[in-house]
């Protein structure tokens, strides 16, 4: 698919449909985002060793999956049917995927503990910990008086920089998994993911926009207006590109890395797609945005097979 074809298909996507309904029933099961963060920790095992580490990849997928299971978890029973995402009364059986969740969690601990060390074990600590912080009563109880705040998700504004740095953290996580010795290549990651995941996050808040202004969540589209919100983070994914081009120009990160340009292009489209959507009373939803993670591996590989 050519970088035209890819920009033209985020804009009016309606002849995939059948598998924009495949990508939208993945993401209510909360599989999307760790098949990207599988994809993403691939390329950052590539540019490191110049191999894909599977156990790794494993660790990411699980970690991930199960993070995101503590965040929406969390919502299940707690809100009006009306406002229930759909991914929230997917997992209406609270009890059973709370034991999918522990499990992913533990699996991926021992696999980080027995494939690369204590280092990245304790590392991956750090992930279940700040996503009950976000999202649930934890923040309050450990902040006692000290602060108005229950959850740190209503603390208005915080929430696309705190999910933009642990994305951007789990780069690192990445790097010390493989060991990795180039500072440069890890310090690119950890920027690189930032303000890509930024975008994502930002732009994701646009389809809970009713049900953030009811639970008084002061995300940036309800601070801003989604249409100052759309060119803030419409710039900062020309900064991203910036940031990998510059990157690649300096030999920072191999040539290859730059196959990941279309992503920016594909961002583009979505955010421009959904602005359109919400100014129409409609829901953008957030499978189409985070399947840009979901490209990274399939792009690198077509730029090493191409002999970027």
């Amino acid at each position: 698919m050519s970088i035209y074809q890819v920009s033209k298909f985020a804009e009016n996507p309606e002849p995939l449909f059948s598998f924009r309904r495949f990508l939208e029933n993945t993401a209510n099961l909360g599989l999307v985002l760790p098949f990207g963060a599988a994809s993403v920790t691939s390329v950052v095992s590539l540019a490191h060793t110049g191999e894909i580490s599977l156990p790794l990849v494993s660790s990411a997928f699980l970690c991930v999956y199960s993070s995101y299971l503590i965040d929406h978890l969390a919502d299940v029973g707690r809100l009006d049917g009306n406002l229930e995402s759909t991914r929230t009364k997917t997992l209406s059986r609270k009890s059973l995927f709370t034991a999918f969740g522990v499990a992913a969690f533990v699996a991926a601990a021992g696999i980080a503990l027995v494939f690369s060390g204590l280092e990245a074990f304790l590392l991956l600590l750090c992930f279940p910990l700040a996503v009950a912080l976000y999202g649930t009563s934890l923040f309050g109880t450990l902040a006692g008086e000290l602060l108005p705040y229950r959850r740190l998700k209503d603390i208005p504004g915080i929430k696309a920089f705190y999910t933009a740095f642990f994305w951007g953290f789990l780069m690192l996580y990445a790097s010390r998994f493989v060991d990795a010795q180039d500072l440069r290549q890890t310090v690119f990651f950890f920027v690189y993911m930032m303000l890509s995941d930024f975008v994502n996050t930002v732009f994701c808040d646009f389809k809970d926009l009713a049900r953030d202004r009811v639970e008084g969540v002061k995300t940036l589209p309800l601070l801003l207006g989604v249409a100052r919100t759309s060119k803030l983070i419409q710039a900062v994914n020309g900064i991203a590109l910036m940031v990998l081009a510059v990157s690649v120009h300096l030999q920072w990160i191999p040539a290859w890395m730059l196959a990941l340009a279309p992503v920016h292009l594909y961002v583009r489209a979505i955010v421009d797609h959904g602005q359109k959507l919400v100014a129409a009373d409609g829901n953008p939803g957030d499978a189409a945005m985070d399947a840009e993670f979901l490209l990274w591996l399939p792009l690198v590989l077509g730029g090493l097979a191409l002999g970027l």
